[in-house]
């Protein structure tokens, strides 16, 4: 058997196996970006890097390639979110608006301890114009999805005509695109309206939430005073060159407990508004929309149908929060995930 010539057919499969090997390392398989563009864009954001400041230059340098991966198929994922959220305002177009409201009211009822941030968020939103900055939010990605368009066809035009560009005259290129493309008075007034929204947001949830934070403070500095009569005990079990970080750790540790207190009993106050915020508006929406369906005779105005709803589902939603300890049970972390990090994420932003 040793020296056994292979077939053709072995010797052309393994060769087509080794040029699907070498696409796969280049990045162009099934419209994954390539890695001539990846080091394109990679080169066009370090040679901006280098008008940042010296400390900040090393950094965007070395975040270069991860931001150029990011932004390539941020690009390529726009269209198909785009997509994705007219398909689902065409779903929710095809509810009827009352049924709508009730089932986000219902779902509020359940999870309005374990979500506070967000529905604050959203209660604060709406109030600092967030139907405005939607319609604003939709004309900016109009725009972008634009830029996106124009780009993609000179860049086709630059392979075709096997044109090389240096890094900077590729960022010139591009900019002159999406301002030849882009309209400046939408640009500026999306921006404009969606950056005085966001501050508004967060004004008011710091406004909101800053009660928790003082509260937590005050509660630590209270419990420190009876736990720091434990520190020569402590002190006594750590090594010398340690012992002047006991008080330091001690009054951190107490700090942290007491403000995690806080947030707890910030989420229970949030679960009961949220219950019953939630239910009363369950209850209405749905005797309206019975009553327009000719089962009820009279509207939640002219009946209190929709209060015996509400506060029923909205002890429900309450005593499900306090059995679940304010977590989601498990197929629900997994499909609130991303409801998980925006609230993480508004947590950080609120505190920090």
């Amino acid at each position: 058997m040793r020296g056994r010539p292979q077939p053709a057919s072995i010797s052309m499969a393994k060769a087509a196996k080794s040029e699907k090997k070498k696409a796969d390392k280049e990045g162009v398989l099934k419209g994954w970006a390539s890695e001539a563009e990846l080091d394109r864009v990679s080169s066009s954001i370090q040679e901006l890097a280098q008008n940042l400041p010296p400390k900040l230059k090393n950094h965007a340098r070395s975040a270069a390639p991860y931001l150029a991966f990011a932004w390539i198929h941020f690009l390529m994922a726009l269209p198909y979110v785009v997509k994705g959220v007219k398909k689902l305002q065409e779903g929710i177009s095809m509810i009827p608006e009352k049924i709508f409201w009730a089932i986000l009211s219902f779902l509020v009822c359940f999870f309005g301890g374990i979500f506070p941030a967000t529905i604050a968020a959203a209660e604060a939103w709406n109030l600092c114009g967030g139907p405005e900055v939607w319609d604003q939010t939709k004309i900016l990605m109009h725009e972008l999805m634009k830029v996106a368009d124009a780009t993609k066809e000179e860049a086709k035009e630059e392979k075709d005509q096997k044109e090389t560009l240096t890094p900077q005259q590729v960022i010139q290129k591009r900019m002159t695109i999406a301002l030849q493309v882009m309209e400046p008075e939408k640009v500026s007034n999306s921006l404009s309206c969606i950056y005085i929204c966001w501050i508004g947001v967060v004004g008011v949830l710091r406004l909101q939430f800053a009660r928790t934070i003082t509260l937590g403070e005050v509660i630590g500095a209270k419990v420190y005073k009876p736990v720091r009569k434990l520190e020569p005990a402590m002190e006594s079990v750590i090594p010398e060159e340690y012992q002047k970080w006991v008080p330091v750790v001690t009054r951190w540790t107490c700090k942290a407990i007491a403000i995690s207190l806080a947030w707890w009993i910030q989420r229970i106050i949030s679960a009961v508004h949220s219950a019953i915020r939630g239910g009363m508006i369950f209850g209405e929406y749905l005797v309206d929309f019975l009553h327009e369906k000719g089962f009820l005779v009279a509207e939640h105005r002219d009946t209190y149908m929709d209060e015996a709803i509400g506060w029923s589902i909205a002890a429900l939603g309450f005593m499900t929060q306090l059995a679940m300890g304010f977590q989601l049970p498990f197929l629900f972390n997994l499909v609130l995930w991303p409801v998980q990090l925006l609230e993480a994420s508004i947590v950080w932003t609120v505190s920090s």
